[in-house]
């Protein structure tokens, strides 16, 4: 009836087909921590339990810093917010207006241009009607910060004619 490569590629999918059905009922088991709520426009907002462990965070690796060897150098400029996680931003900010040739002067025919990246953050916001108590929840924000500079030609406008 069944040849075994056929025996055994028909098995392979049962099981996997049942693990599945498996996954999927244990999933619709778990209790629904979301809660949905109005914001005063009306518009429905969900909020769901969010536990972060700063132990999982991988450390960074010891890399050689570019921030000095680069044609374009910058500096970091560091904030600290406590309502944010995480609280501290670092900020590039590029040192020059041009770039470095190759005997380490500025050269103004290049431009240094900050490198944007976006990131999100959390904002500890205080719940409306807690009171005196310390009732809070996280907003998601999101932020665009400089991680960097690097050399570019400079955009050069010709005269339409």
């Amino acid at each position: 009836m069944f040849s075994t490569s056929n025996f055994s590629k028909v098995m392979a999918a049962c099981a996997v087909a049942v693990i599945m059905m498996m996954m999927m009922m244990e999933a619709a088991a778990m209790p629904k921590h979301s809660k949905t709520h109005k914001k005063s426009d009306g518009a429905a907002v969900e909020t769901v339990p969010l536990q972060l462990d700063l132990n999982s965070f991988v450390p960074a690796r010891n890399i050689r810093p570019l921030e000095n060897a680069s044609i374009s150098p910058w500096t970091y400029n560091i904030s600290h917010d406590d309502s944010l996680f995480p609280p501290v931003l670092s900020e590039a900010r590029c040192l020059l207006q041009g770039c470095l040739d190759s005997q380490g002067v500025e050269d103004r025919n290049l431009e240094s241009r900050p490198i944007l990246h976006q990131v999100l953050v959390l904002r500890r916001v205080r719940s409306a009607g807690a009171g005196d108590g310390h009732n809070y929840h996280y907003k998601l924000e999101s932020r665009l910060i400089a991680v960097g500079c690097t050399c570019v030609r400079p955009i050069v406008h010709t005269p339409q004619q």
